[in-house]
């Protein structure tokens, strides 16, 4: 037997395996020194926004995941099928929603309201698929109790999402409107998005957020990126509340949560009622057409 050769592939497997053990140790230093970077680099836009007196809680830094989702337009004739058996109410479609009437009003528990509603949207026979819909208290108010349609773990904030049911003065509810995403399916695997953490500072790096405002609330949900024949496609969403100074109204923005570009529109919400606002950046307007060249990307990858 040759040991000086089996010596010799010894001593090259050690060197070799040395080697790997050498460069896997210094990229794991320059790993964590480039995490250490980014996070005292976050830490000092904290500052600088809590400096321009701008108020928020403590944001996570972790990353989420989430897929870009297309849905069809084509289920609302199942919709309406399932509408048609609905009971203790007037119900029709109309572009492509459910407007209702109770045929007598609700009492609603006013302090929590999902007690009252709760047992409504999961009957089958007073709300179409209520299942897959939640209580969102956040942007419930005083004149609609909001009901969310769950998507792959996360709320949809869409109407064309939302089971909307309307209050009246006496505060009981007097009917609502549904929208439904039906064929909900993701276009390519899931990916991961940007942490609370950084949508709120790119958002206050576009200059969105004035000085002496409160950020409310940011939140990860699916919003629409755009139509497409016979449907949509929604994308992973931070969606960011905004009160400012001498305002009584929230102003919502939304950020991009895998490209982190601050999305098409934002809304004016007050207390009692919600309009859209026309404003838009061009910041706002680029983003959209890079949303749209990241969709194409995505699609291509699906098929």
């Amino acid at each position: 037997m040759d040991f000086k050769r089996i010596e010799l592939i010894f001593l090259t497997a050690f060197a070799a395996l040395d080697i790997f053990l050498v460069i896997s140790f210094f990229q794991n230093n320059s790993d964590v020194h480039s995490t250490s970077q980014g996070a005292s680099h976050n830490a000092t836009i904290l500052k600088e926004i809590r400096d321009d007196s701008i108020s928020f809680s403590k944001p996570s830094n972790k990353k989420g995941q989430g897929y870009y989702i297309s849905t069809q337009t084509s289920g609302n004739k199942r919709l309406k099928e399932k509408m048609e058996s609905l009971t203790a109410q007037s119900a029709k479609m109309v572009n492509g929603e459910i407007i209702s009437t109770f045929n007598t009003p609700l009492t609603l528990n006013t302090k929590s309201p999902e007690k009252t509603l709760n047992q409504i949207v999961n009957d089958s026979n007073q709300i179409v698929n209520g299942k897959h819909y939640q209580y969102d208290a956040k942007t419930s108010t005083g004149s609609q109790i909001i009901y969310t349609q769950m998507v792959s773990g996360q709320r949809i904030f869409s109407r064309s999402g939302q089971i909307r049911f309307k209050i009246n003065s006496g505060g009981q509810v007097v009917g609502y409107t549904q929208g439904y995403l039906t064929d909900a399916n993701p276009l390519r695997e899931k990916q991961d998005t940007i942490s609370q953490e950084r949508a709120i500072i790119w958002l206050y790096q576009y200059n969105e957020v004035p000085n002496e405002s409160v950020i409310k609330w940011a939140r990860l949900v699916y919003t629409r990126l755009l139509s497409i024949q016979k449907g949509s496609v929604y994308v992973p969403t931070w969606y960011i509340a905004v009160h400012g100074k001498s305002s009584a109204t929230l102003q919502y923005y939304r950020i991009n949560a895998f490209t982190g570009v601050i999305m098409k529109y934002n809304t004016q919400v007050q207390s009692s009622s919600s309009s859209s606002s026309s404003s838009s950046s061009s910041t706002a307007e680029s983003s959209s057409e890079d949303d749209s060249s990241l969709l194409n990307q995505a699609v291509s990858s699906s098929k």
